[in-house]
């Protein structure tokens, strides 16, 4: 998997995490750098000093782009079943609906859906470095809609976000989950939960799902459901299912993100890959906690 070739400062984030770019573009900047990683992998595992620093680096840029292609497929899927207008540059607020509301027909509503699991299961293909990477990765941009191409994706130099990237962090997790519950899917509060989130449930070899809940981003009053959303859900209603966040410092986030989704399961348990030592928010399963 990609993050056994991640090496880095995790008490600061990289000068590559800060960066803007189109949809299309960053599909393609992945493109280019996947056949590379994937061709030396095997090598990386077994000499690592072999290797010079750039596929290092190739690497970590990997890690950092890949979140780009459940964000805009998530965001489209938002807009869309939202009624919000669909806009390049500026994302319009979930409270803004009413103001707009905007109507797309029910084809156009499945088909963003699909694309957003799509997006999902394509981003832990390239997570996991696996032989067809390449190969769904190209049928995905061929599938990509034109309305989204353009789409600005940002990713800020955040160094919690960071921190949570942290694979050794995420293997600690998953090793104390695996001790306790044998969860059917995962469902990570978006946008902040995405990297995390694909490495988890590649380690843990389960479904992944991901609702939008962006309160300090994106403003969101709660978690954002739509009924393609609770049908998903509703095929995991027996669990155990895992609510998942990155980090935990407040706790905000993922004390309303649990308290919205618990009701959609009989059996249910929280997990964050970072936990400030004094939060007031505990949840079930942690990675590390932190003390700054």
């Amino acid at each position: 998997m990609l993050h056994r070739l991640i090496y880095s400062d995790w008490d600061h984030p990289p000068e590559c995490m800060a960066f803007e770019a189109p949809y299309e573009e960053v599909l393609t900047q992945i493109q280019n750098l996947l056949p590379g990683i994937l061709a030396r992998k095997d090598e990386a595992l077994a000499s690592p000093a072999t290797l010079p620093s750039g596929y290092w680096e190739d690497c970590v840029r990997l890690y950092l782009l890949t979140p780009a292609l459940v964000n805009i497929a998530l965001n489209f899927k938002v807009c869309v079943e939202q009624g919000l207008p669909l806009h390049p540059t500026y994302y319009f607020e979930i409270t803004e609906a009413t103001r707009f509301q905007a109507k797309y027909p029910e084809r156009m509503v499945h088909h963003t859906n699909a694309f957003f699991l799509e997006s999902i299961e394509v981003a832990r293909a390239l997570y996991g470095l696996e032989a067809d990477a390449v190969a769904r990765l190209d049928q995905f941009v061929r599938d990509l809609p034109e309305v989204v191409a353009g789409f600005i994706y940002t990713s800020t130099k955040d160094k919690y976000t960071w921190r949570a990237s942290n694979p050794a962090k995420i293997v600690d997790l998953a090793d104390h989950i695996r001790k306790r519950v044998s969860p059917t899917l995962i469902v990570g509060a978006a946008h902040g939960s995405i990297l995390s989130g694909l490495v988890l449930a590649n380690l843990l070899k389960t479904p992944l799902y991901f609702i939008r809940f962006s309160m300090f981003k994106r403003n969101d009053p709660a978690p954002v459901i739509a009924p393609s959303d609770r049908s998903f859900l509703e095929a995991y209603q027996a669990g155990p299912v895992l609510l998942f966040d990155e980090d935990v410092a407040k706790g905000t986030t993922l004390t309303k993100f649990t308290e919205t989704l618990q009701p959609y399961f009989r059996e249910s348990y929280t997990a964050s890959v970072l936990r400030h030592a004094l939060s007031p928010c505990a949840p079930d399963f942690v990675g590390r906690a932190w003390h700054d």
